[in-house]
C-alpha cells in the first residue's frame, strides 16, 4: 500500500483577499503585529530592533544580510504617564471617529491587549472607511495637460 492512499487528496486553493480594501487591511495588520512585539519589548525592558533583508556590498560582491532598521513606535506617553496610542496607516494616523484619532490606553500592560481589539476591529471591517480614506490621500494626484496641448495646437 502506497504512502499517498493514507492521505485524503483534494483540489482546493488557498482564498487571499487580493482586493485592495483587503491588501490595505493586511498591511494595517502586519504594522500591527510589529507595534504589538514593539510593545511586549518595552515592557519586558528590552530594547526592539527592526531587522529587514538588504543586499549589501561586501568587498565587491553582493551579500544578502539582515539590516536593522528605523523604527517607529505609535505609541507615546504625556506629562502624567498615561500611554496614548496613534493607529497609523504608512505615516498618517487615522481617524478613527470624526476628530479623534488617538486612543488612551492608560499604562504600558494595557497597551498590548488594546493593539489586539485594535487588530481584531480591523479584521472584521471596522477601519475600512478610514483606511480608504488614508489610501485616497496617499495618491499622487496626476496634472491634467494644458488646454492648448489638447486641442493640438502648439504651446506657445
Amino acid at each position: 500500500m502506497s504512502i499517498l492512499e493514507n492521505l485524503i487528496l483534494t483540489n482546493i486553493t488557498k482564498q487571499r483577499d487580493t482586493s485592495p480594501e483587503g491588501t490595505a487591511r493586511q498591511k494595517l495588520l502586519d504594522a500591527l503585529a510589529l507595534q504589538s512585539e514593539a510593545a511586549t519589548a518595552a515592557m519586558k525592558g528590552e530594547m526592539f530592533i527592526r531587522r529587514v533583508g538588504r543586499w549589501v556590498d561586501v568587498d565587491g560582491t553582493k551579500e544578502h544580510k539582515e539590516v536593522p532598521v528605523r523604527f517607529r513606535p505609535w505609541w507615546f506617553k504625556d506629562e502624567a504617564g498615561t500611554v496614548h496610542l496613534h493607529i497609523r496607516y504608512g505615516n498618517k494616523p487615522l481617524e478613527l471617529k470624526p476628530g479623534k484619532s488617538v486612543v488612551t490606553v492608560g499604562t504600558m500592560e494595557q497597551l498590548v491587549p488594546v493593539l489586539e481589539q485594535v487588530r481584531q476591529a480591523v479584521t472584521a471591517g471596522e477601519l475600512d472607511k478610514a483606511i480608504a480614506g488614508a489610501v485616497a490621500s496617499r495618491q499622487r494626484v496626476l496634472k491634467k495637460p494644458a488646454t492648448a496641448a489638447k486641442a493640438g495646437k502648439p504651446a506657445q
